[in-house]
């Protein structure tokens, strides 16, 4: 008797899938260069390898490379990797191709938690961070998923639910801060933003990122046990949230980018990974090119990169809108 198949993370993948792939993964490194070389302090391509390989050769370009960029750039991969996976969970967990964790207020609730913690105890420390920020984003999941069950047939009270949490969370952090005027912290929990994120925080991410990676594992592996994708998509949104703050709007269009090249669920997971990598790697390296433009932003020295998506997402929004009018 022939023996079943076993499942595997990464089956046969069509001409698209591969094409896709390729196509993500060379602009992906495209922008890992730009982003170490272009800032306050250009460097030119050889200064970034120098500054990588043989920092003793130029200390000011390992400085700047090592220090305040390449966390950046893991930080941004990161961070829109795991929301395009966050994306495709939690679609499947409320019915829907890709559901964007940013507009389903996941992320939003992580944020308000963390933000609640640092009021509270601004000197927490950042495994505390990360279990308050876990706790809001996995109230966010278990919220998606049990709006579902209530409303199966009415995914537009869905969504209303999940926008609901992301419009309402960043303004109850919001009330918290500007007392003490803390709008910087605001903007980089709430808003998203990538700026003086550093190696600090990379090893705040990095544990939860691998918990994420290892539930990923099992949640493709063995499907039939029904809690993973939602402790999956929890830990991936935490992950994100830690790394980037709440952003929205990246994690949908790279689940659905995913989705419409591929039809096998582990290709999906993997091509959500890199398309959501390198849409937020190229966002945050356009919101710093803007900073550069922009007069002076006050309390804020950088625009963040999710109030840049915001604007996106109202663009994109009006003309999804437009065209099922039509």
């Amino acid at each position: 008797m022939a023996q079943p198949a076993k499942a595997s993370f990464f089956p046969s993948a069509d001409r698209s899938s591969w094409q896709a792939l390729l196509l993500s993964g060379g602009v992906f490194i495209i922008l890992i260069v730009c982003s170490l070389m272009f800032g306050p302090v250009a460097l030119t391509p050889g200064q970034v390898v120098t500054g990588l390989f043989a920092p003793a050769a130029d200390p000011l370009a390992a400085a700047i490379v090592r220090n305040l960029r390449l966390p950046r750039v893991l930080l941004a991969g990161s961070a829109g990797a795991l929301l395009g996976v966050a994306a495709l969970l939690l679609g499947r967990l409320s019915g829907a191709q890709a559901r964007d964790p940013g507009w389903s207020g996941v992320p939003a609730l992580g944020a308000l938690a963390a933000v609640v913690l640092l009021a509270a105890a601004p000197a927490s420390a950042g495994w505390a961070l990360a279990l308050a920020a876990g706790a809001g984003c996995g109230l966010g999941v278990a919220a998606l998923a049990g709006a579902h069950r209530r409303w199966p047939l009415s995914p537009r009270r869905v969504m209303a639910l999940g926008l609901a949490l992301a419009i309402v969370a960043p303004a109850v952090a919001f009330v918290l801060l500007i007392r003490d005027v803390r709008l910087a912290t605001w903007a980089r929990w709430c808003l998203g933003s990538l700026e003086q994120r550093d190696w600090a925080t990379w090893q705040q991410v990095w544990p939860v990122a691998l918990l994420a990676l290892l539930a990923l594992a099992v949640c493709h592996l063995r499907p039939h046990i029904p809690i993973v994708p939602g402790i999956a998509a929890t830990l991936a949104a935490t992950a994100a949230t830690l790394a980037a703050g709440a952003i929205g709007l990246i994690g949908w269009l790279a689940g659905r980018r995913a989705s419409l090249v591929s039809l096998s669920s582990g290709w999906q997971l993997v091509l959500a990974a890199l398309i959501g990598a390198t849409f937020l790697l190229g966002a945050d390296l356009l919101a710093r090119g803007l900073t550069a433009l922009l007069p002076s932003l006050g309390l804020i020295s950088e625009a963040p990169v999710g109030a840049l998506l915001v604007v996106a997402s109202l663009v994109v929004g009006a003309a999804t809108f437009r065209r099922r009018r039509a």
